[in-house]
């Protein structure tokens, strides 16, 4: 596979491809960090902010799967080219726009892109060493880790000194700018159609449709996008849950996403060495028993400590779930890691749907009661693993 690769040195693209999830998650944790003043801000319903993650994650539903498609053509690196442009124009129109509508447009902007840039070179990574999809993701996880635990503490020093979220967006969008030039010095030609002059569409086609004939690839796909309710859906509500359920100001909302991102890097730091004497899907079984019982206990105790200590151990307990699930997904049709993100782009419907229903539910009966959904999460992965 690596003989493939005539991008030199190696060591540099490797590290721009690792380097742009840190970039996605600290643009993922600048959201879920601002969030709450956002809402404020803007005068939005629970439901109204549902929408914008729900909105574009259905755009990006019937987008990705073309992407994905063609990320496995000649084009891969055109799509990349084009989504990290794209992320610098959506991070300064959530800077400058003034209306929801406007906001709801950025962040389709930005999840479409995410689903070029991110998605191909994630694919790119598992193209380079198939046979270690499990420990490739969990590096590739970390670093977003790293990502997701900075934004927030960059949020609270900015808000500490006087500046808000629309500078913070601004500032975002200029290190996205960076990446521009160091995306632009890769090939992307890690994966079997790079060098392939004419695109057989309908070969292409048959390649997306025979995956969905793949149980093993089914399987992960969905409890992958599952697995993400206690993951990215409760960081995204996490900083809310505390403003506006336990009661803390906005600077100690900063505090919970920051614990929440510090601990659950902390895991994934301890994930690689544990990947290399344990079976993953053991793993991730064994911890969706004791995620389950952390989690309730969160909801149900009084007390605002004991709240920050369990939010810290559900995410340290929930580390390895999505890099173990992502590289199994990948496993399951090495060589074509391009039609394996088309396909997991379907399985994004009804997770996307969450946010809405979870406000819908939340704006009917409270956030406290809502938040009782998200066990769905832990229950599917004790029901849909491979007891093997």
């Amino acid at each position: 596979m690596l003989a493939k690769i005539n991008i030199k040195p190696i060591a540099f693209s490797v590290m721009v491809l690792y380097a742009i999830e840190l970039l996605d998650e600290l643009i993922y944790g600048l959201y879920g960090a601002t969030l709450p003043l956002v809402k404020s801000d803007l005068g939005l319903s629970y439901a109204q902010v549902g929408l914008l993650s729900t909105v574009p994650g259905l755009v990006s539903i019937v987008v990705e799967p073309f992407i994905g498609i063609l990320g496995d053509t000649r084009f891969r690196r055109a799509l990349v080219r084009g989504g990290i442009l794209a992320t610098v124009f959506g991070l300064a129109l959530v800077a400058f726009g003034q209306t929801y509508a406007i906001l709801l447009i950025a962040f389709c902007i930005l999840y479409v892109a995410s689903g070029a840039y991110v998605n191909l070179a994630q694919a790119t990574l598992m193209d380079l060493n198939p046979t270690r999809t499990e420990q490739t993701m969990a590096r590739w996880t970390l670093l977003g880790g790293i990502g997701v635990a900075v934004a927030p503490m960059l949020t609270a020093m900015a808000f500490g000194i006087g500046y808000g979220w629309r500078e913070l967006y601004l500032a975002f969008a200029g290190a996205a700018g960076v990446y521009v030039a160091l995306v632009w010095r890769i090939a992307f030609n890690a994966h079997d159609g790079a060098q392939e002059s004419r695109v057989a569409l309908r070969t292409l086609a048959r390649d997306f449709f025979d995956a969905f004939r793949n149980s093993t690839l089914v399987r992960f796909v969905v409890l992958t996008e599952l697995a993400d309710l206690m993951l990215d859906k409760l960081y995204e509500v996490t900083g809310l849950y505390f403003f506006d359920v336990v009661g803390v100001e906005i600077a100690q909302t900063a505090l919970a996403s920051a614990v929440f991102t510090i601990v659950g890097l902390a895991g994934n730091l301890l994930l690689i060495p544990l990947l290399e004497r344990m079976n993953g899907v053991r793993v991730v079984r064994l911890s969706s028993v004791v995620v389950i019982a952390l989690y309730s206990a969160f909801l149900l105790v009084p007390f605002v400590w004991a709240k920050y200590v369990l939010i810290a151990l559900v995410s340290f307990a929930t580390a390895g779930w999505f890099a173990i699930l992502r590289g199994h997904t990948f496993a399951a049709l090495p060589g074509k890691s391009g039609i394996v993100i088309a396909a997991a782009a379907f399985a994004n419907l009804s997770v996307l749907l969450t946010p809405t229903i979870l406000g819908a539910f939340a704006d009917a009966f409270g956030l406290q009661t809502a938040m009782w959904l998200l066990l769905i999460g832990p229950a599917a992965l004790l029901v849909g693993l491979p007891k093997e």
